[in-house]
């Protein structure tokens, strides 16, 4: 038999087959209507995909099912049965499942035995733990009951971390496509002319499109430099028992050689050389921030912008696949003493300030929210001084009565005046007036030097007894009261607002005093306010700073650091381990190098009587000649570290004022001074 005749035979085979399967199926479903009439199922899903009728329909449906459908015989091919008769043999199939009933009892619903052995083994532990200590699950569902109310504070959400979302809500899809630029119709249109360009390669632009777009903090553009990060990385150092996780941001040892070049430009004070640096490295973060700075120094507020959200978008592109998740529920924590984890505070305080300006209020309460919920025990950026105008302007007043309510920050923060004065606004924006009475007059009873202002900037006349001539008391509560009314007096500049602090104000009876230490202000770190005033770019409020904080800042890139940060590698060199491979004449050489540059820098004549130099002297000392202070910082390391490596050769080295009395050796005396 040929092959053709075999295929044809078995053709006939398969299709004799399918059409016994059909013919059975019709009369099962036939004795299935004379048994009993089943209830009515739920339409099969299946049916209704080839079902297009209308429910008029479906009476005739209903009488057709007690006729028979004859089948043809098996000789002739099989034809395609209608679409009448495949609906009757779904919904007889659909009658059938029905019907059946349901045996299985519920404790069989649990996915398997396992979890019933889990539940017991659950409960085992639980009283296990309850017998050792009694009085832990009331310590527990304390702290966990405060813990909860802080984590529901400082919940973000990171839609609203997106100025697109704000921009697009008040001013229309068109408004906030033009404000970024972004043209996704258009840039769609390119990376398709690009894939076909490149062979169609699939996912490619796809890809690009989701790292792109699925950002928790920015979304990217298409004319941002497709580039990798460079070795920043994320990683979770701690897991706590109230429920928070610590994350720190990690740099390989590509990063922290591109983070040495960033020093040396720094050092160099060339932008050209920065900008150099920024095209061959598009995403480090030291490197953006600090173009950042240079562009915005420039008037160029639209460049300084988007280098930031640049800075942004690559935190993004690096954080933990947990990351997200505890952040929406307020429990992401970052240690401010890692240097890569201050970059990210510094980036989000400057963001939050570019945000103000632009008007995006909503969108600034959201990352000061951030910032704030990183570190709240400590503020290192004292956020908590502006985040109640924020929430006040981005028609947020729920989330300020929430922060201000918050039993642990009270513990932390007690309540300062701005909160203090703001949250009576935000009691009566929500229509709560009796509430915003009660507030506002404990505030002025705390904070009467605050309202004496207040009344002063709104020329309100007269102003009430109880708070006239009320002044601050020291600096801090100077700086205090310049932080918040001449920034908020607008939100107090309303009839509303404006008859509420008037009726309260009055209200008193007695005249109020004025503590040096009011019982609702808590102690602030000085390094703290420090870094919120100098990062304001207000001048008037630096004289209120404390000399010695202000001597301490040496970098835009890290502004006054904290005491005990923790360097995870050395940025200023490869220290002691260069060393260890130069000779004893390359260390004459380089030693006599720094000498003469320490020689150039006359630093005697700027010195006070109690031998010491202010930070701005030493400043106009290092212009005079040529440097800087991170070239004077480093080269002065680089002093100890040579010192420490002659000492290895039997050589010690004396500085002028030094006594090095039988300690150095003659045949290196012209070489081994080094003037300081």
């Amino acid at each position: 038999m040929s092959s053709r005749a075999l295929r044809r035979a078995q053709k006939e085979r398969e299709e004799r087959e399918q059409h016994d399967a059909l013919r059975q199926e019709d009369e099962e479903d036939e004795s299935d209507q004379d048994v009993a009439p089943a209830p009515k199922p739920r339409p099969s899903l299946f049916a209704l995909l080839g079902d297009t009728g209308d429910d008029d329909n479906d009476d005739d449906e209903e009488e057709d099912k007690d006729e028979n459908v004859e089948p043809e015989t098996a000789a002739a091919p099989v034809s395609r049965p209608s679409q009448k008769s495949k609906r009757k043999k779904k919904k007889g199939k659909g009658k059938a499942k029905v019907a059946e009933p349901e045996t299985t009892p519920p404790s069989s619903k649990l996915a398997s035995g396992l979890d019933e052995i889990d539940l017991a083994l659950h409960a085992l532990n639980l009283t296990s733990q309850a017998e050792k200590n009694p009085d832990s699950d009331q310590l527990i569902s304390t702290i966990s009951g405060e813990m909860l109310q802080l984590y529901s504070v400082l919940a973000v959400d990171t839609q609203h971390l997106h100025a697109a979302n704000e921009m697009r809500k008040l001013f229309g899809r068109a408004a906030a496509q033009g404000a970024d630029n972004d043209e996704p119709a258009r840039a769609r249109r390119r990376g398709r002319g690009r894939g076909q360009q490149q062979g169609g390669i699939p996912g490619n632009q796809h890809l690009t499109s989701i790292v792109l777009r699925r950002n928790i903090f920015i979304q990217g553009k298409e004319g941002w430099p497709r580039a990798t990060l460079g070795g920043l990385s994320m990683e979770v150092v701690e897991k706590r028992s109230d429920g928070s996780v610590e994350y720190r941001f990690m740099h390989n040892t590509t990063y922290q050689s591109v983070q040495r070049e960033f020093e040396i430009c720094v050092a160099s004070m060339d932008p050209e050389r920065m900008l150099q640096l920024l095209s061959l490295n598009p995403y480090h973060i030291s490197t953006l921030l600090q173009v950042s700075e240079i562009s915005k120094q420039q008037q160029d507020n639209a460049s300084s912008f988007d280098l930031l959200e640049r800075a942004l978008f690559s935190f993004g592109r690096a954080v933990h696949s947990t990351f997200a998740n505890n952040l929406s529920q307020g429990k992401a924590r970052l240690d401010f003493r890692r240097p890569e984890n201050r970059e990210f505070f510094l980036a989000v305080w400057r963001y939050v300030h570019a945000l103000g300006v632009r008007s995006t209020w909503r969108t600034a309460f959201e990352w000061a929210k951030l910032l704030l919920s990183m570190s709240p025990e400590d503020d290192p950026y004292c956020i908590r001084l502006l985040i109640d105008q924020l929430a006040l302007r981005g028609r947020e007043p729920q989330g300020l009565v929430d922060l201000v309510e918050s039993d642990h920050l009270q513990r932390l923060w007690k309540i300062p005046p701005n909160l203090a004065m703001s949250v009576a606004l935000a009691h009566d924006r929500l229509k709560n007036p009796e509430k915003a009475r009660l507030a506002l007059k404990s505030a002025i009873k705390q904070y009467a030097w605050i309202a004496a202002r207040l009344c002063k900037e709104l020329e309100i006349t007269p102003i009430p007894k109880s708070v006239w001539g009320k002044e601050p008391i020291g600096d801090q509560q100077e700086l205090l009261c310049q932080l918040y009314v001449p920034r908020a007096k607008d939100l107090w500049n309303t009839p509303e607002s404006t008859s509420l602090l008037v009726e309260v104000a009055y209200s008193f009876e007695e005249e109020l005093d004025v503590r040096e230490e009011p019982y609702w202000l808590a102690d602030m770190n000085e390094l703290d306010i420090a870094r919120l005033v100098i990062l304001s770019d207000d001048r008037s409020l630096l004289s209120l700073l404390d000399q010695k904080v202000k001597a301490k800042y040496t970098s835009t890139s890290d502004p006054l650091p904290p005491e005990n940060s923790i360097s995870s590698y050395n940025v200023t060199g490869t220290g002691n381990q260069e060393l260890q491979n130069i000779s004893e004449d390359q260390l004459f050489t380089e030693l006599e190098r720094l000498r003469v540059y320490f020689a150039n820098i006359d630093l005697g004549r700027h010195l006070n009587a109690n031998g010491g130099m202010t930070q701005e002297d030493l400043q106009r000392v290092l212009q005079e000649a040529q440097s800087t202070f991170a070239e004077f910082r480093r080269n002065t390391e680089r002093v100890q570290a040579l010192r420490a490596r002659l000492q290895d050769f039997g050589v010690q080295v004396v500085f002028d004022g030094e006594d090095g009395e039988g300690a150095r050796e003659e045949a290196s005396d012209s070489s081994s001074d080094a003037d300081e």
